[in-house]
């Protein structure tokens, strides 16, 4: 009895044994609750994820929206005031409404602590044209942060950019004998906001003559914009604070500057995870610059698209708003499931431009996203060389455009489209996927268009998917290698990349590459050897 009574207890723990994991036994019980247990840490991320999903993003740009539209009844219905959304995520808020605006794009990195720059590839010359003949403008963006009223690109790079740019014209109207007998006032920026700091506002000056230094570097002569901004550009701020509360077409009339209205459309957090109403009624989680960042939540869905089906949006519910923008992206294109490159990112670079923008695009066909083109300057010295988008494919004269098209993109042409012309597809992802895509793709550029500028007189057409990133930055490659003087990775600095960069944009005022795209260019010339 005793041998079967141990047999079966025996038998018994054998059993029990059996469920239980060994490393969990050698573990503490703190250590069993962190790896089966999330931790808050992980809680808390899981949820601000939740709140940051589309149908939370989609409302909060439209209570944003709303707030920018005041603004334009305010400041642009009875006004000459120029309009303009800052690229990226501007547009969102800023279009859909009774008033224009078209794409500047001034970054925040510019302006972040210790990082001040007036950008000689990002000069918005065609926004300093509008704003100083509408003798105003008015500029939209909007801030992620949580606790921050206006993103670093409002606050810091744009009077930067305005500083620079009065001392230029102010230099350029003692030139021209046009200047007024005291001129003191186009010195005395940057004129800063109140809530950046004493010391920040101190170490800001002294760099202005890096400021002008840099705008000077680029070679774009001021003369134009002097001869009609007649009083210098001072930024004014506007919140759903108190910033700008005071100020009226009135006053900013009668001031002794040209105003740049700067709105914000976002608001600071009370707490977070913050809820509003809906038109729906339903709650909503409200995200400061929610339309920032669109790659991640969108799903296709892009500004236009997002001002377009307004109503379909708003009154989809949380469960059904990913299936809503669906069908809204895959009726666009009339192709399910299937994302048209153009819908996605033309909007972002090609607003309706100006007349003085439209004579500066030379030998323009028309909008990039439309499939217009534009041929690089010939202080370029690389050849007959054209910018274009996908779009350019589309056109029924695309074969009489180019003797070579060069594609750098993840969308691929249709065979078919290029049959009867010298045709190279590179394919490169967007630098957020991948940092080193365009830097490999390079070498097959350079040589692609060497074979083709051996026949005298050949054009060659670079695309890429939005026709403002990847092939700007392959032509400012080209300029590099192919141009009057070439340059080797020994003497090649970031100011040679820069310098190209501004000779392409003089032709293409909505070149927009991304810092991580000019970085893969120089990163290729700094590490090969590139033979004439």
């Amino acid at each position: 009895a005793p041998s079967s009574s141990s047999s079966a207890s025996s038998s018994s723990d054998d059993g029990d044994d059996d469920g239980v994991d060994e490393t969990l036994v050698a573990m503490s019980d703190d250590a069993i609750n962190a790896r089966v247990a999330p931790s808050f840490y992980a809680l808390t991320r899981s949820i601000d994820r939740e709140d940051r999903r589309a149908f939370h993003r989609v409302h909060s740009i439209a209570r944003d929206a709303a707030f920018v539209e005041a603004q334009g009844e305010r400041f642009l219905r009875d006004s000459t005031c120029a309009a303009f959304a800052n690229a990226r995520a501007g547009a969102w808020y800023a279009g859909g409404g009774r008033f224009a605006y078209e794409t500047c794009y001034f970054k925040s990195t510019d302006g972040h602590n210790n990082n001040w720059t007036m950008s000689a590839t990002r000069l918005n010359r065609r926004v300093a044209m509008a704003c100083a003949a509408g003798r105003g403008g008015m500029i939209v963006d909007a801030t992620r942060s949580a606790v921050k009223r206006f993103p670093d690109a409002l606050s810091k790079t744009v009077p930067i950019w305005c500083d620079a740019l009065n001392r230029a014209c102010a230099r350029a109207k003692r030139d021209a004998g046009a200047a007024d007998a005291d001129d003191r006032a186009w010195f005395e920026g940057p004129h800063l906001p109140e809530w950046v700091a004493e010391h920040e506002r101190n170490s800001i000056r002294a760099l202005v003559p890096e400021f002008e230094a840099s705008l000077k570097s680029t070679g774009w002569d001021v003369g134009e914009l002097a001869a009609i901004l007649e009083k210098p550009f001072r930024c004014v701020w506007v919140s759903r604070g108190e910033d700008g509360a005071e100020l009226s077409l009135e006053s900013l009339a009668e001031a002794d500057f040209t105003p740049l209205i700067l709105v914000t459309a976002s608001a600071p957090l009370h707490w977070r995870g913050e809820r509003r109403v809906g038109v729906n009624g339903h709650s909503f989680a409200y995200v400061p610059g929610a339309a920032d960042d669109e790659e991640s939540w969108s799903r296709g869905l892009t500004a236009d698209m997002f001002h377009e089906h307004r109503d379909a949006l708003l009154h989809a519910s949380e469960r059904d708003i990913d299936n809503i923008i669906a069908r809204i992206v895959d009726g666009r294109i009339g192709k399910p499931r299937e994302l048209d490159p153009r819908s996605r990112l033309a909007p972002r670079g090609c607003a309706p431009m100006d007349s003085r923008a439209a004579e500066e695009a030379n030998r323009s066909n028309g909008a990039i996203c439309d499939g217009g083109m534009r041929e690089l300057s010939p202080e370029c010295g690389i050849g007959r060389c054209s910018i274009a988008s996908f779009a350019v494919y589309d056109r029924a004269d695309m074969e009489k455009l180019a003797d070579a098209f060069l594609h750098v993109g993840e969308t691929v042409v249709d065979p078919s489209k290029a049959c009867s012309t010298a045709f190279l597809h590179v394919p490169a992802r967007k630098a957020k996927v991948s940092r080193t895509d365009l830097m490999k793709a390079l070498p097959r550029c350079i040589e692609f268009a060497r074979r083709t500028f051996e026949t005298p007189g050949a054009r060659l057409c670079v695309t890429c998917d939005d026709g403002v990133d990847h092939s700007v930055a392959v032509a400012v490659a080209l300029c590099i290698a192919m141009g009057p003087s070439p340059c080797s990775n020994a003497d090649l600095d970031k100011d040679d990349v820069r310098k190209q960069l501004a000779a392409v944009s003089k032709t293409h005022p909505d070149a927009r590459p991304t810092r991580a795209s000019l970085k893969q260019v120089y990163n290729f010339f700094l590490h090969s050897e590139v033979a004439d």
